[in-house]
């Protein structure tokens, strides 16, 4: 009875055994069709462990397709996804197009490197075990639940669209590359979240059209390589990447950012020359304290690239910045209006005792109007009208002409809804999650759309 029991169990494994090397093998034959390059491949074999390019484990389970860089033409079949035992995919350096294929479920799976060839979609599930809600063209799904072992992520070159996924803070990635070519990179947004990557120790951002400023990057203690060269990144370099002590090499050219030149350790490697506005040419030597104020106010509204562009050199009065007026040298008008700014009253207006007009209107400020600016003392007009401005009016004095019109919660205990939302601006929000650490996702050079 046992014996019988025993050969029962074992003819049950060899036949799940035979119907994997069935189903792979069917696999195989789809993948052969799609390239129709079956002399090309030398793949005559009716079983594809003995293709040329291909490996199999023991079992006859397929484990690696290796054919790059083989001048191959057609696309990749659907029923990819179906080699459960897969491990390296390799097709670099070919003329593969249409959309790429989910690769959903294949949890084996530890590099992919698909560059330099034409895709021009990846799916939704992609990288996930079930569908997943797409806001943008790259999935947000790469959260250390979906990925645990991914610490590799490679897309390089390609026509990838909008943000950064904002589960990238939530992932184990420490390799990231995602630089592209500026002329026809469309990744952008806020780079916030690598504030939260802190297992990164490479991050290739170059090439895109990243905006607003630098992170805090401190607790990325590992990070070695930082390349953000070639977008339009804005505001200071932070002193948390200026002193980080795991830092080799950082390149920042060709960006908008603005402050003190950083001065970085000797045994860094850096490259800062072509576009930027750093107020002097020195490193680390401070700019002049309008600048700092000015500056300081530009943070509480994202640093905007417009700000960026024109505020050139050391000082706002000699070079005319722009939305600034002064009189011997001391600022006394700040005109904002219509400048589609989005953030809050910056209290650092409070610095700028000389101000005497402060025009904010017509853009998307939100908050209330800070009671220090009471304090100004030769302040005369405060306008604000035709913003997202609550709460009640703070008690100036009787020589300052405060207008509030277009605030339509002015007074009120609660903020409006958001003008912004209404009409689809996205608001940078940052991301605080904590981050855990063989997969590895390379994806360059196509032509991948979302």
């Amino acid at each position: 009875m046992a014996s019988g029991l025993v050969f029962f169990a074992l003819c049950s494994l060899l036949a799940t055994v035979g119907r994997s090397q069935s189903g792979d093998a069917a696999v195989m034959q789809d993948l052969k069709k799609s390239l129709n390059a079956a002399s090309q491949l030398g793949w005559a074999d009716a079983n594809p462990c003995n293709w040329k390019y291909v490996q199999c484990s023991k079992d006859g389970r397929v484990t690696r397709i290796q054919i790059k860089n083989l001048n191959l033409q057609g696309s990749l079949p659907s029923s990819l996804n179906k080699l459960s035992s897969l491990q390296v995919f390799e097709v670099q350096d070919n003329h593969l197009g249409g959309p790429f294929p989910s690769f959903s479920g294949l949890s084996s799976l530890q590099t992919i490197i698909v560059s330099r060839n034409n895709f021009t979609s990846i799916p939704p599930d992609f990288f996930d075990a079930t569908s997943t809600n797409i806001t943008g063209p790259m999935p947000d799904i790469f959260g250390s639940d979906k990925f645990p072992s991914l610490i590799s992520l490679r897309l390089s070159y390609n026509n990838l669209e909008g943000p950064l996924p904002s589960s990238f803070a939530g992932s184990s990635i420490q390799s990231l590359w995602l630089n592209g070519q500026k002329s026809s990179s469309r990744l952008n947004g806020s780079i916030a979240v690598l504030q939260n990557m802190t297992q990164l120790s490479v991050v290739w951002l170059h090439g895109n059209s990243f905006s607003g400023p630098i992170p805090d990057l401190s607790a990325l203690t590992q990070l070695q390589d930082l390349s953000l060269r070639d977008n339009s990144l804005t505001g200071p370099v932070p002193d948390s990447l200026v002193g980080l002590k795991s830092l080799k090499v950082v390149n920042l050219t060709n960006n908008m950012l603005q402050g003190k030149t950083p001065k970085f350790s000797g045994s860094i490697q850096v490259d800062m020359t072509g576009l930027n506005s750093f107020c002097l040419s020195v490193p680390g030597v401070e700019c002049d304290p309008r600048v700092n104020m000015l500056l300081n106010v530009a943070r509480d509204v994202g640093y905007p690239t417009s700000f960026a562009e024109n505020w050139k050199g050391n000082d706002p009065c000699i070079n005319s910045w722009r939305g600034i007026t002064c009189s011997n040298g001391n600022i006394t008008v700040v005109n904002f209006n219509g400048m589609g700014l989005v953030g809050t009253i910056s209290l650092s207006f409070t610095q700028i005792t000389s101000l005497q007009r402060l025009v904010l209107s017509n853009n998307y400020l939100s908050g209330k109007i800070p009671n220090e600016l009471t304090n100004l003392p030769n302040l005369v007009l405060l306008d604000v009208s035709n913003n997202e401005i609550y709460g009640k009016v703070p008690p100036f004095k009787s020589t300052v002409n405060v207008k509030t019109d277009g605030n339509v919660n002015i007074g009120k205990d609660t903020p409006p809804r958001r003008r912004t939302e209404e009409m689809g601006i996205h608001l940078v929000v940052n991301l605080v999650v904590d981050l855990v650490m063989d997969q590895e996702i390379v994806m360059g050079r196509n032509l991948l759309k979302g």
